[in-house]
């Protein structure tokens, strides 16, 4: 083998130990022989290549090419650089050479071809980038959360939003099919960044206002982290209740499936669990807004443990129930307090309040998790379940000119609804919104293989991952009124030492809040304080 082989193999076996036991069999190769390029010298005296007849890199000065590619201010202010493919590497070394702090992403689905690129120019620059991520062979789901993995804030530019992407048609043409889904799922959550970023900048002011008010909560409440993995190795099923049109074919059997499973339950599903007599076992509140303290104002559920997070409507926090249980903020207030003191249990962000109730089933252990109301589309072209809360202030603010089906109508319409698929292949109103949240579970059960997941209500929009399951299996389950018992009163992991050190850390905190430090990562919110 050469010497530019030599030296790159080297230092991808000081760089990568555990991929070059994963790879050992081209690592360990004597000679390397592969067919898919055409090599060649460029004018310049460099290595070129061609594939089916098309270059991947300059015939003349393949070198410069590649940094008159890399020398762009629109590549250079990103945090993050992504290659989508990169032929034999020139634009990855000349990077590695002219920007080694940035973070460096390679992505290719076949490792021949990356490591055919070690034996053809000098790759050390590239081994040598601290930030460097090489996603060889990655299924395409796991390509996103490696490049989210460089955000430690989940608002602003992240991730995906602040990275520039490398993609060079000759470069993606030998697996065209994969780089088309992994750009899918990188533009889906960079749209979901951009509306994360739209949504603060809206809500930014009530959110941190909502926060300060209910900063002492974090010392007076204890958090969801005594329930994490307590069922992993017990056998009980989880029901997610949404709001959606199809939650009315389940409803008449809730309390015969609550003696079965253990109940989360969304805010704008509870009026309606209520008005059927069913307390859920969980309810889940995490929107900051007033009109989501709305769906559980007046109400009460003594038998319920409401989880909610410090940047909601602080009425919230009055709510009569069993009692009330913290999970991690999302929002820099919260987050801020947290990696100072403690963490609470982190539900995640997925658009919706139903993905942190899926969360929160994942979160405590359950593999069987099911679901119910959460259709994500317009069964029938109703917007929520007959009776929710939702519903009721239609019926509020219409008249005799302005009904109620006016207002459904245009719900629905004003969203610039478009037809998809339900699970039994019908056609099935949704819009673009829903159909983000619901990319969010088709990414989330993609990436959590060991729960299984099913849906209760075959006239939502079909996601990839769920499956059909019928209510009659359900009430053919044992009854499980002990086991839950033992789980809704978990064992405190927070000793009394430990919470009484929480509390002075905390005092003092708070004493000098806001400092410069909390705006040297969220200078942005400055204008809110």
């Amino acid at each position: 083998m050469n010497s530019i082989w030599n030296r790159n193999i080297q230092a991808f076996k000081n760089r990568f130990p555990s991929l070059t036991l994963i790879y050992h069999r081209f690592v360990n190769k004597s000679d390397f022989h592969f067919n898919f390029w055409e090599i060649s010298t460029a004018k310049d005296g460099n290595p070129t290549a061609s594939e089916n007849n098309f270059r991947l890199h300059s015939a003349y000065n393949p070198v410069r090419e590649a940094n008159g590619a890399i020398n762009r201010s629109e590549v250079l202010e990103k945090s993050t650089i992504v290659f989508y493919g990169f032929g034999i590497g020139y634009h990855v070394v000349e990077l590695a050479k002219a920007a080694p702090e940035k973070n460096i992403v390679l992505i290719e689905p076949d490792p021949e071809r990356f490591f055919a690129a070690l034996t053809l120019i000098d790759w050390t620059p590239v081994f040598a980038v601290e930030n460097l991520i090489i996603a060889i062979s990655c299924p395409t789901e796991s390509v996103l959360p490696l490049i989210e993995s460089h955000n430690t804030v989940n608002i602003g530019n992240t991730g995906v939003s602040d990275a520039y992407y490398f993609s060079i048609p000759t470069f993606t043409a030998h697996a065209q099919n994969y780089f088309d889904a992994v750009k899918q799922l990188i533009q889906r959550n960079i749209k979901k960044n951009d509306i994360n970023a739209a949504t603060l900048k809206r809500f930014g002011k009530l959110w941190v206002k909502n926060s300060l008010r209910n900063l002492s909560k974090m010392k007076e409440l204890d958090s969801i982290l005594d329930f994490e993995g307590t069922l992993k190795e017990k056998n009980i099923p989880f029901l997610i209740v949404g709001a959606g049109p199809s939650l009315e074919q389940t409803l008449p059997l809730m309390s015969q499936l609550k003696k079965r499973m253990v109940i989360v339950c969304v805010e704008t599903a509870l009026r309606s669990l209520l008005k059927n007599n069913v307390q859920p076992d969980f309810i889940i509140l995490t929107d900051p807004q007033y009109w989501a303290y709305k769906h559980i104002a007046g109400y009460s559920a003594p038998d319920s443990i409401l989880i909610t997070e410090i940047c909601t409507w602080s009425a919230v926090f009055r709510f009569n129930c069993r009692e009330i249980r913290l999970c991690s903020s999302q929002l820099p207030v919260g987050q801020y307090f947290e990696s100072k003191i403690r963490q609470l249990g982190n539900l995640g962000a997925g658009g919706s309040v139903a993905s942190s109730a899926w969360n929160f089933a994942y979160f405590c252990g359950a593999r069987q998790i099911y679901t119910t109301g959460l259709d994500f589309a317009f069964p029938g072209k109703q917007t929520h379940i007959t009776g929710s809360e939702s519903e009721q202030k239609l019926h509020c603010i219409s008249n005799r000119i302005s009904g109620v089906e006016n207002a459904t109508a245009s719900t629905i319409y004003n969203s610039n609804a478009i037809y998809a698929q339900d699970f039994n292949g019908n056609k099935v109103l949704t819009d673009s919104r829903m159909k983000m949240f619901a990319w969010w579970f088709e990414s989330r059960l993609a990436n959590c293989k060991d729960a299984k997941t099913f849906t209760l209500s075959p006239r939502g929009l079909n996601i990839p991952g769920m499956q059909i399951c019928s209510i009659k299996k359900l009430l053919s389950l044992p009854e499980i009124t002990e086991q839950k018992k033992q789980f809704l009163n978990p064992e405190k992991k927070l000793t009394a030492s430990q919470k009484t050190s929480f509390d002075k850390s905390f005092d003092e905190l708070i004493k000098d809040f806001p400092n410069q430090e909390f705006f040297n990562q969220f200078g942005f919110l400055r204008e809110y304080f």
